[in-house]
């Protein structure tokens, strides 16, 4: 393949395994609040989605060093998916013990599926086959219009379909589209990667502490997208009385959103202006019970979320000095990100119970996630230009 068919290949690979990683989280969190009621199971269960996984390879990993290679990815995606559709011909999905296995299944999958797709992303840069900025742009363009479009699919089917018709759905696609596997892997970059690393090649396994300022800034980003995963559906479903379909479209326009983020260069949003109408935006989607402007607002919080992370996600790419170092910032990286985008959810989701704030706190939490965020921003912009400092610094 040429260098245009290899990054059209793989990002659409990136596009397609986002989408349905994305459309089967959905599912499980419109069913959850559907079939049990409780806002802080859902939370929960997308908790342990994120971190279990990440705490399971790490005690492997002291005594298996594993690569992130795109042929792992296909092994560990057949095996989940293939759990996933056996679970979803049991009463088991319909239990809480069945969400919290699903739940484990798929964060497994999303898990290695970010970090492997980070390191690939980077290697391709490495690889002399596009720069930091294009790179930077269609990764995060992918994962966008994959992550908002798969909730838009999966908003659809769920109003179709049971929740075992809607598993089965997603797990069979899901099966069939690791065929894409075969046209990213293996590609010239990774040959290339190969031969520029050596065997004698030197690469530290730890990031400069400044490196880990720009990641939190990242996770911060994650910790506003499981805020809108969790609490969104609660004001839809409970507060709103919305059908899934109209969190699916909301969610699409979003990633309609972030599309334009990436290619339209002429309007560019700095870091304060992103966050800003990152604010505006969420506030016109939880209070203003308007499906047109709940849709128009939809849109520009996918363009401000995928303007910011763009910058960042440029820095991250331009920090790899090798391979190795690659597979460093992209471990760490998806880490950090999965851990808050995770934990984001079952902590918001406990202040939304009866105990605290209710089921109308959900409207405030998510304008406090946006806050946060813009928190975050204020600190990266104030640290001093060494956070793009080299890996080997």
């Amino acid at each position: 393949m040429n260098p245009q068919s290899t990054l059209a290949a793989f990002y659409s690979v990136v596009t397609l395994f986002t989408g349905l990683d994305m459309a089967i989280v959905i599912a499980m969190v419109w069913f959850g609040l559907e079939t049990t009621g409780s806002t802080f199971l859902v939370g929960t269960t997308l908790c342990v989605a994120t971190v279990v996984p990440y705490l399971c390879e790490q005690l492997i990993g002291k005594f298996i060093t594993f690569e992130m290679s795109l042929k792992r990815l296909l092994h560990i995606r057949l095996i989940a998916f293939t759990a996933v559709l056996g679970l979803s011909f049991t009463n088991a999905a319909l239990l809480p013990v069945g969400f919290l296995a699903i739940a484990f299944v798929v964060g497994v999958t999303d898990y290695f599926t970010i970090s492997t797709l980070e390191s690939n992303n980077t290697k391709l840069v490495l690889a002399g086959l596009t720069n930091s900025d294009t790179s930077a742009r269609l990764m995060q363009t992918a994962i966008q219009i994959g992550a908002f479009g798969g909730a838009l699919i999966g908003g659809i089917v769920v109003d179709m379909f049971s929740v075992g018709q809607t598993l089965q759905i997603i797990s069979l696609v899901a099966i069939l589209s690791l065929a894409g596997i075969f046209l990213v892997a293996p590609t010239p970059a990774a040959a290339t990667v190969e031969r520029t690393a050596g065997p004698h090649s030197q690469s530290p396994t730890s990031l400069p502490r400044t490196l880990y300022i720009l990641i939190i800034v990242l996770s911060m980003i994650g910790f506003h997208i499981g805020a809108f995963n969790s609490l969104v559906p609660i004001v839809f479903q409970k507060l709103n009385a919305w059908s899934a379909t109209v969190f699916g479209v909301a969610s699409g326009l979003a990633g309609l959103g972030a599309f334009s983020a990436a290619v339209v260069r002429r309007i560019r949003l700095n870091s304060y202006g992103a966050v800003a109408l990152v604010i505006m935006a969420d506030v016109a989607i939880v209070f203003l019970q308007h499906t047109y402007v709940m849709m128009a607002a939809a849109f520009l919080l996918g363009f401000c979320i995928n303007s910011l992370r763009i910058q960042l996600r440029k820095t991250l790419i331009e920090s790899a000095p090798d391979p190795r170092g690659a597979d460093i910032i992209a471990a760490k990286s998806a880490f950090f990100y999965l851990l808050v985008s995770g934990s984001a959810p079952m902590v918001l989701t406990l202040f939304t119970t009866s105990a605290f704030l209710g089921l109308e706190g959900a409207r405030y939490l998510m304008i406090a996630s946006a806050i946060l965020l813009s928190i975050a921003v204020v600190v990266w912009n104030l640290i001093p230009a060494t956070v793009a400092a080299p890996l080997n610094e």
